[in-house]
């Protein structure tokens, strides 16, 4: 266990906070945040290794609070596109460049992250601009959560999930209530693969252990959070911190590529 210096165990309590928090409070937004800031102090496949068991255990957590939630018409087109994304994403781990990945989804997320304050300064995001829960768009339901179970392999999932999502305008519990649901089944779906190729050890495994007692602090700040905040201001957050992911994300992404 001499890789997990105390640098990278700061670094990883910290992420497992954060995620936490992002997972009860907001779905999992800026969540993605706490992959490249542990293979930051480490390596990617070292964060996945002792990041992954944590995040399966949160979602356990956060999935049965907010179990009354969930909208199964609307959450049940999203799971497959997901799962297939996994599989696909299991066969090509060693062969993608997380680096580029990360600067790609950053610049999606920044762009939609704008695009929904232009569209307030210009007032143009009147009722029109929502969409309708109960209308299929099968193009967007298979190609973005498809990409999202894709790259959340990597711990960086959020992105294309949340802008399927976005334009629907759930109420916040609602809506993260169906972030949640997703990710607990695409994680599980995870569980014997990396299992199959040796990604989680016996080592990496007591670290991950080693975490869980901070994730209930930031579980209860995030539902704390998710319950008293209202809709619009929710929307106006989320996109926020969607326009701050995105920065990180190909900052991180940028740097980290030009000193391989």
């Amino acid at each position: 266990m001499d890789e997990y210096s105390l640098l990278f165990l700061c670094v990883a309590a910290f992420a497992v906070f954060f995620v936490a928090l992002a997972k009860a409070g907001f779905g999992g937004m800026i969540g993605s945040l706490g992959m490249p800031l542990v293979a930051a102090v480490s390596d990617i496949p070292t964060a996945i290794s002792v990041l992954l068991p944590t995040y399966i255990v949160m979602d356990f957590w956060v999935a049965w609070i907010y179990r009354k939630s969930v909208p199964w018409s609307f959450l049940g087109p999203m799971l497959i596109p997901g799962i297939v994304g996994v599989i696909l994403a299991a066969f090509v781990f060693r062969a993608v460049d997380t680096h580029y990945l990360a600067v790609f989804l950053g610049v999606i997320s920044f762009v939609v992250g704008v695009r929904f304050f232009v569209r307030r300064a210009l007032q143009k995001s009147g009722p029109d601009t929502v969409l309708d829960p109960n209308v299929r768009s099968w193009p967007r339901i298979i190609g973005l959560n498809a990409s999202s179970g894709f790259t959340s392999f990597f711990l960086m999932g959020e992105a294309p999930v949340q802008i399927f999502m976005l334009p629907y305008r759930l109420a916040p519990q609602i809506y993260v209530s169906v972030l949640v649901w997703y990710f607990f089944v695409v994680n599980l779906v995870k569980i014997p693969i990396v299992l199959g190729i040796g990604l989680v050890t016996i080592d990496s495994l007591w670290v991950s252990v080693a975490l869980l007692p901070i994730m209930p602090i930031g579980i209860f700040i995030g539902k704390y959070i998710n319950s008293r905040i209202p809709k619009d201001p929710f929307y106006i957050v989320v996109h926020v911190l969607l326009m701050i992911l995105g920065c990180y994300l190909i900052g991180n992404g940028v740097i980290s590529a030009t000193h391989q």
